[in-house]
């Protein structure tokens, strides 16, 4: 867009839309969702749930919670030992052939 004020403008829009329905899949189906987003202008906006935080340490993998007898939380840890299996498997694989 050449004009700075409608790009404004839309990009806002744009970011408001995007947190709306990031919060209804939060709600509706119980995900944890982390957006950043940076504008032009040097700007960060950021929705998280249920925390921004929380979600970044899990992503970098310094913080994982601990598991409990949540059945939402029992499923994350499901799958991610179902994952870090399927990589040992892999790497033991690569191994053998080398």
């Amino acid at each position: 867009m050449k004009n700075a004020r409608n790009l404004g403008v839309t990009s806002s829009k744009r970011r408001v839309g995007l947190f709306k329905k990031a919060s209804e899949l939060c709600m509706l189906c119980g995900a944890e969702i982390a957006i950043v987003i940076f504008s032009q202008d040097g700007k960060v906006f950021s929705f998280g749930h249920p925390s921004m935080d929380t979600l970044v340490e899990r992503f970098l993998g310094r913080n994982f919670p601990p598991p409990n007898n949540d059945v939402h939380n029992q499923q994350i840890v499901v799958r991610r030992e179902a994952g870090i299996r399927e990589l040992n498997t892999k790497l033991m694989n690569l191994e053998g052939v080398l």
